[in-house]
């Protein structure tokens, strides 16, 4: 028992590095988010009127829509449905393509949502166990570098994990606006087509009927 013991103490101290490491490239990852955030705030606000005069189109049911360009996925996917026209094989591909690109993003937040505090918590435990062994020695040198690890990788973990979702909080709220309103236009442009469609049944409806009906007149 005391081997069995002592294997798993030698093996909970040797993940003490690579969760400190983990934890610390965490945090950069969450950090590098954050920028990208902020500079796709700043591009969504730099495009914000050419959206809202998109929008503003979409919503008067206009047949002819502005120009859209930009780096945004929603523009370029707006661009994109504009120019499928009455192709709605290639308007629902473009809109999910761009849901899946947008929940890729959204699904790398929420993992370092989980996965900061889980890599602080065991930060925590883990010195936890060479702490007390310090106490028990009288060694409180090695007591409080131990503890001094434990609370750190606590507080960073819970700091990424908070930060993180912060970020996906915001991020939903862009992206099922953007979604929502992708879905809109797509539907806006297909009641667009049916008419034109319907149109020109109308249109062809009376052609038939006199051509039936000349074809009556040669045979009587």
């Amino acid at each position: 028992m005391n081997q069995i013991t002592h294997v798993f103490y030698i093996l909970s101290n040797a993940l003490l590095i690579p969760v400190m490491l983990l934890l610390l490239f965490s945090l950069i990852r969450v950090l590098t988010q954050c920028g990208r955030s902020l500079q796709e705030f700043l591009s969504r606000n730099q495009h914000r009127e050419q959206r809202q005069t998109v929008e503003l189109a979409i919503q008067q049911n206009q047949a002819e829509w502005p120009e859209t360009s930009g780096n945004e996925e929603f523009l370029r996917t707006l661009q994109q449905i504009r120019n499928a026209g009455d192709d709605l094989p290639r308007i629902a591909y473009s809109i999910s393509q761009a849901e899946m690109h947008w929940q890729r993003k959204v699904d790398l937040l929420r993992g370092m949502v989980k996965l900061g505090p889980s890599l602080g918590l065991m930060g925590t435990l883990i010195p936890l166990g060479p702490a007390l062994v310090g106490l028990a020695v009288g060694d409180i040198q090695t007591m409080s570098n131990n503890l001094v690890i434990a609370f750190s990788t606590t507080v960073l973990g819970l700091f990424v994990g908070m930060l993180a979702g912060y970020l996906v909080t915001i991020h939903k709220h862009w992206y099922q606006a953007d979604l929502s309103l992708l879905n809109f236009a797509a539907e806006r442009l297909c009641g667009l087509s049916e008419p034109s469609e319907h149109q020109q049944q109308q249109e062809e409806k009376p052609i038939n009927t006199r051509t039936r009906d000349a074809g009556d007149r040669i045979h009587v």
